[in-house]
């Protein structure tokens, strides 16, 4: 068999198994926690430190790629507006099916985004993502491209826990 043959077959049977721990997955699980912990905070810092260098964000607003470097710039006026108004985020990940390569990970999954305003009115959003992940030179596991579509809370509550992979409540 050919060199391209195995390595189309490999391929295909990454994407067509379902997920199996693997021993990265409580390292990646764990930004997910950072991130949605930094969310809640509105920290700004500690959003954008879930991002590698030279990462972009595509999510569902129609504007351009965000590239890591402007994150910061972009969530700024918005985490403040949330604390100005005293409004609680609270983020939650499920993630669906997730690829190993040595130091590249590929996360299929959703999120969920609570925003509740003081006098109990809540907004839910619902977001299919794919997220790239690499581990740098200092072993931690960091975004180098996410990419979002708003979904509806059906999807959201069909989704069934994969072994080793995050799934909020």
């Amino acid at each position: 068999m050919s060199k391209f043959w195995f390595i189309a077959f490999f391929a295909n049977a990454l994407i067509a198994c379902p997920a199996f721990a693997h021993p990265q997955d409580e390292a990646i699980n764990a930004v997910y926690g950072r991130l949605a912990a930094a969310r809640a905070d509105s920290d700004v810092a500690g959003m954008a430190a879930a991002f590698g260098r030279g990462g972009i964000l595509i999510d569902q607003r129609p504007r351009p790629a965000l590239a890591t470097a402007e994150l910061a710039a972009q969530l700024r006026p918005m985490a403040e507006r949330i604390r100005a108004d005293n409004v609680r985020m609270e983020t939650a990940y499920r993630v669906e099916r997730r690829s190993v390569l040595e130091d590249i990970a590929l996360d299929a999954g959703y999120m969920r985004q609570t925003l509740t305003r003081p006098d109990g009115q809540a907004m839910t959003m619902y977001s299919r993502f794919l997220v790239t992940w690499r581990r740098e030179g200092d072993g931690v596991w960091r975004i180098v491209g996410d990419a979002s579509m708003r979904v509806d809370e059906a999807a959201w509550d069909g989704l069934a826990r994969q072994e080793g992979l995050r799934f909020d409540g």
